[in-house]
């Protein structure tokens, strides 16, 4: 019997809708993590699942990815562009990002995470790590950014 599973091209990108939240403390730092997949610094963020609304998504990983536990504030933005949410991963996969970022407020840490975050770090505009990963560095500069109106629709 012939198999149903349909082979997957990896030079044609694969559409993926994401969460992710910006966490602000009281001195107006943000968290940014460092993947062990890529050695690269984001936003927590990842794939929505089934049942699933924006910002539960975003709240999830944040606490699966980091260990905190955090509130939603308001909407950042909305991410769409293919000229920078168009990313290919080490394993060859294309993926086009399709995401809702969120700001949001820390409230605790509640574990040390699942393992995905290898370093978790609080930065200003002038102490970001590099390399930062491409599909975040427009949300992070939107974030960072005084004064911009919100949401942002990029």
């Amino acid at each position: 019997m012939a198999s149903t599973m349909e082979i997957v091209d990896p030079s044609e990108p694969t559409l993926r809708a994401v969460a992710g939240v910006v966490l602000r403390d009281q001195q107006s730092r943000i968290l940014l993590m460092r993947r062990r997949n890529e050695d690269t610094w984001g936003i927590p963020g990842g794939g929505l699942e089934p049942g699933e609304s924006w910002s539960e998504a975003a709240l999830r990983e944040c606490q699966e990815e980091t260990g905190w536990v955090a509130q939603i504030d308001g909407l950042l933005g909305v991410y769409s562009d293919p000229a920078t949410q168009l990313h290919r991963y080490p394993s060859g996969s294309l993926r086009h990002f399709v995401g809702v970022v969120f700001l949001g407020t820390p409230l605790g840490r509640a574990s040390c995470g699942d393992g995905e975050a290898v370093e978790l770090r609080w930065v200003t505009p002038e102490s970001l790590p590099d390399p930062l990963f491409a599909p975040d560095i427009p949300v992070i500069k939107d974030a960072l950014e005084p004064g911009l109106p919100r949401p942002v629709i990029r």
